[in-house]
């Protein structure tokens, strides 16, 4: 399916050039105590508790009346001391006056914006109305923006701003539409480039020609500024986020599944990205991994990232359908099940944004595939299923998500090992029950179909 094309509004931005940098600035006035150099340590001390204060303005300044050298400023609060009168300053404040010979005196803050923050300078560029955007994924030097409708006219200038205010980021993206296609990408469009400077905002279509040559973490590309690297799980991804499917939220859920692997286990990665589980797990377990993805680029990647990582010996590759995938490896286990002292781990992490009606209809892709007389029961897969539904209740969650599954694998799941709930996303582990795994004969199969119906 082709995604949607993006909406006028969309397109209609308010450019980047319409805010001047040297323009934005601000003045304020604030009392200042004029003492010897020699007395502003004593005085920092004294007085901290009515001291200016403020971020990235020193407390501290030169005098500006030709006394630099002889003496200096320290900058007082307004809140504290609204007034140069020594009579009007606070008890603690007049009396070390006095003692230092200090003398009150008017200074001006004048501040450029260089000297703003991100949130101070957008909330003087945009409108009241108009929120701050304050929650933004980072991928690598790439922010992905999810803009709300009253802030796409100004996405240039908050996408400038970003860059300007972050040295860590260098391209800024914007998210159009949901994801719509099989590969579960979805376009955007560039609203800031520090990488090759080019025009913006300018379209990401599936299909736009990607830099593909050696990029070590931490160096940007010379051709596309949203190839990126991102260090998670102690490994280095390398990806385009334009072309494959990246979450950065998943860390946690990618750490917690791959430490219950052991180094006699067996994974089969059947929506493997990129590999942010299968790369783990053969970096820190030495796990044999057999890692698909239907996506060329995600392949491309996934071999960028397992040699990078150096587990290219350990991560086989391979690239079609998860139902294809699966059945190839069954068929090269036809003489022997994989499994030695460990166990056969089958991850199934098809993202909710997929376009497919649930993950667990995958599950009947297991359906009558293994021989028993190769598979013992306790041979067959740990199925690591994960699903999403729209309650909040896990249990409630469970219950939905192990009913669609059962039905997809036309048997009951006797035994779910583990529900790790995050949000609305669970991860439903549990052995491959051996009635609906082994192969059949077909009036068995009949008998059994006619079972579950009923």
């Amino acid at each position: 399916m082709e995604d949607s094309p993006p909406s006028q509004q969309q397109r209609d931005a308010i450019p980047v050039e319409s805010f001047e940098r040297e323009k934005l600035s601000s003045v304020a006035n604030v009392v200042g105590l004029q003492i010897k150099p020699q007395d502003i340590s004593s005085a920092l001390k004294v007085l901290k508790n009515f001291l200016l204060n403020q971020a990235r303005q020193p407390n501290v300044v030169d005098a500006t009346n030709g006394e630099a050298n002889r003496s200096k400023i320290l900058l007082l609060s307004p809140e504290h001391v609204k007034s140069s009168v020594l009579e009007e300053l606070p008890d603690a404040c007049r009396g070390f006056v006095k003692e230092k010979d200090g003398k009150l005196v008017h200074y001006t803050l004048q501040h450029s914006y260089s000297h703003f923050t991100y949130d101070e300078a957008l909330k003087k560029l945009l409108p009241q109305d108009v929120e701050v955007p304050s929650s933004f994924e980072t991928i690598g030097h790439v922010a992905h923006l999810n803009l709300r409708e009253n802030q796409e006219a100004y996405r240039l200038i908050i996408a400038q701003v970003m860059v300007d205010k972050y040295s860590a980021i260098k391209t800024v993206v914007n998210k159009l539409g949901n994801i719509t296609n099989e590969f579960r990408v979805f376009q955007m469009e560039v609203l800031a480039d520090k990488i090759t400077n080019q025009s913006v905002p300018r379209l990401v279509k599936e299909g736009d020609a990607a830099l593909v040559g050696d990029v070590s973490c931490g160096q940007t590309c010379d051709r596309d500024p949203k190839e990126t690297c991102v260090k998670q799980s102690g490994c280095i991804f390398k990806m385009n986020f334009g072309e494959v499917y990246w979450n950065s939220r998943l860390d946690g859920e990618h750490k917690r599944l791959v430490a219950s692997f052991s180094s006699d286990d067996e994974v089969w990665d059947m929506f493997a990205g990129i590999g942010p589980f299968s790369v783990p797990a053969a970096k820190h377990h030495s796990c044999q991994v057999y890692a698909n993805d239907l996506n060329p680029r995600s392949k491309f990647y996934l071999e960028e990232n397992c040699r990078l990582n150096k587990v290219d010996a350990l991560v086989h590759t391979s690239c079609m359908c998860a139902r294809a995938f699966l059945a190839s490896r069954v068929s090269q286990c036809s003489e022997k099940a994989p499994r030695g002292k460990g166990k056969l781990h089958c991850i199934m992490n098809l993202p909710a944004s997929a376009p497919v009606k649930c993950r667990e209809e995958f599950m009947d892709a297991f359906r009558e595939k293994f021989d028993p007389a190769i598979w013992k029961p306790e041979d067959l897969p740990l199925v690591h299923l994960y699903a999403f539904h729209k309650s909040d209740d896990a249990a409630i969650c469970e219950q939905e998500i192990m009913r669609r599954a059962e039905s997809s694998l036309g048997c009951r799941i006797p035994n779910v090992r583990d529900v790790a709930p995050k949000k609305l996303m669970l991860c439903c582990s549990f052995r491959l029950p051996a009635e609906a795994a082994y192969m059949r004969e077909e009036g068995e199969r009949d008998h059994k179909r006619a079972k579950v119906e009923g």
